[in-house]
């Protein structure tokens, strides 16, 4: 949390000598609350920057941001990709700073008073945030998913970010930096919708270790350092299984940007509980697109790597999840990006400059770090407590169809459309409104007090079979 009064950091730094780093650090926390992050080098051999959370939730909704109101005054529908570059630069507003990236995105550094926050609670566990930019461990990442090119199978890293209105739904379910979640606004709004405020904008970066000699869109690459487990990076070390990977050694890597994914609560979004899912995939060659200037005129004024960040394109949006097209096709080793005219809910970009996408289920939107056999609806609906269906329906049992042939209903149930404030499994959980993050946050909480007060809650016991913890992604099996 900020501190009000910044001359006293200075006098801090003349009468202590600490580094910029550490009077950074002591500027933005002026209370111990919430854990920032989870794996990092010891601080008595590393001296630099680290994550701090950005948890200085509002305790009212704030009013919209102009660009805000600009966004939700553009149709989705008739206009898709101004809309979707009108949420990135927005997300890009006060947080690209020119110079070296490394400080780039430290929220509370802001330079246009635009206010973001982080989720607590994303610390705990094998996936949790590691300590110079809060990137927990996502996904898998497949051979050949992402080019023709990738040999080797590694996993993505990711930090994302809410904007006001979603800082303050945060800020209503942790309301406490040193108790559990309270989820009675999130059961309020099953019935009221609206979970997430009007105007609410999630922003999230993807990272990888993998180059440009395994996936060549990653050529000339916007890099963050990362503290990732060594068997993420060298394929020649296997990661361990189950509880032994908290221990796995981890190292510092320069990890490249994959990939940004946005959401905006719109309300005319109404086929998709008031929400419109984007998606960016990074390249490196973006300049070579006949659309660049319209890319890249935010950081056109923007020196050194940080001009960069415009090399994310847009792989299209979506707001709802075509439900009664059940046609199957799964791409997962794209060497094009095939895009199904026949959705009605979904659009991709078509510029050739994009490189080859694998997209999701029948071609609806997903990014190069997701699942090919779902969609970012899809996974993002199952966000609830607690976790009774998994993100994916084969990790529920189901059968994968095959290419060519119409795929049952029980893996269909994952691409229907939902009303504000649906839960995925209806009587048996309580709705995230499609907050992942939300999910796995209080999801940590409880395996955390659990193992160490050797209890176990009865949230627990609400879904037919328990219901797992939620993943974060999984490697699609052998078909």
């Amino acid at each position: 949390m900020s501190i009000g009064q910044p001359w006293r950091v200075s006098a801090l730094i003349l009468a202590i000598g600490a580094s910029p780093a550490a009077a950074q650090n002591f500027q933005y926390e002026s209370q111990v609350g919430f854990p920032d992050f989870g794996f990092m080098i010891s601080p008595s051999d590393y001296h630099g920057p680290v994550f701090a959370l950005a948890d200085d939730f509002p305790q009212a909704i704030p009013p919209l941001d102009p660009q805000v109101e600009e966004i939700l005054s553009i149709d989705f529908q008739t206009d898709p990709m101004a809309y979707v570059m009108a949420v990135r630069d927005y997300v890009f507003t006060g947080n690209i700073h020119g110079g070296d990236v490394e400080g780039d995105f430290v929220l509370q550094n802001n330079t246009a008073g635009i206010d973001w926050y982080h989720m607590p609670w994303q610390h705990w566990g094998s996936t949790g945030r590691e300590g110079y930019h809060g990137l927990t461990r996502e996904g898998p990442l497949a051979a050949k998913v992402l080019a023709p090119e990738q040999s080797d199978a590694s996993y993505a890293y990711a930090v994302g970010f809410y904007n006001g209105p979603g800082g303050f739904t945060i800020g209503q379910v942790w309301n406490d930096p040193y108790g559990g979640p309270d989820l009675t606004h999130m059961i309020d709004a099953m019935d009221t919708g609206f979970a997430f405020p009007e105007g609410t904008v999630v922003g999230k970066f993807l990272f990888t270790s993998l180059g440009a000699d395994q996936v060549p869109w990653l050529d000339n690459p916007l890099q963050w350092n990362g503290y990732v487990y060594e068997c993420d990076v060298d394929p020649s070390v296997d990661c361990p299984k189950g509880s032994e990977m908290m221990t796995a050694p981890r190292v510092t890597q320069a990890m490249n940007l994959l990939q940004m994914d946005i959401m905006v609560k719109d309300s005319r979004a109404d086929e998709a509980g008031g929400w419109v899912f984007g998606t960016f995939a990074y390249n490196g060659g973006a300049a070579g697109s006949s659309d660049y200037s319209d890319y890249g005129s935010f950081c056109a004024g923007i020196p050194g790597d940080g001009k960069n960040w415009c090399n994310l394109m847009p792989v299209g949006l979506m707001w709802g999840n075509d439900p009664d097209n059940a046609d199957t096709f799964i791409n997962s080793t794209p060497t094009e990006t095939v895009i199904n005219a026949d959705l009605e809910e979904t659009w991709i970009n078509p510029d050739e400059a994009l490189p080859a996408m694998h997209l999701g289920f029948n071609s609806r939107l997903n990014g190069p770090a997701d699942n090919p056999t779902s969609s970012c609806m899809s996974c993002h609906a199952t966000g609830q407590v607690p976790s009774v269906s998994a993100i994916m329906p084969w990790l529920d049992g189901v059968e994968i169809p095959a290419n060519g042939t119409q795929a049952s209903d029980a893996w269909m149930r994952w691409f229907r459309n939902f009303e504000d404030g649906e839960a995925f499994d209806e009587g048996l959980a309580v709705s995230m409104d499609f907050s992942m993050q939300l999910t796995k946050g209080i999801e940590n909480y409880i395996q955390y007090r659990g193992q160490v007060e050797s209890g176990l809650f009865a949230l627990e016991y609400w879904g037919s079979g328990g219901g797992e913890p939620v993943s974060r992604g999984a490697a699609l099996p052998t078909q």
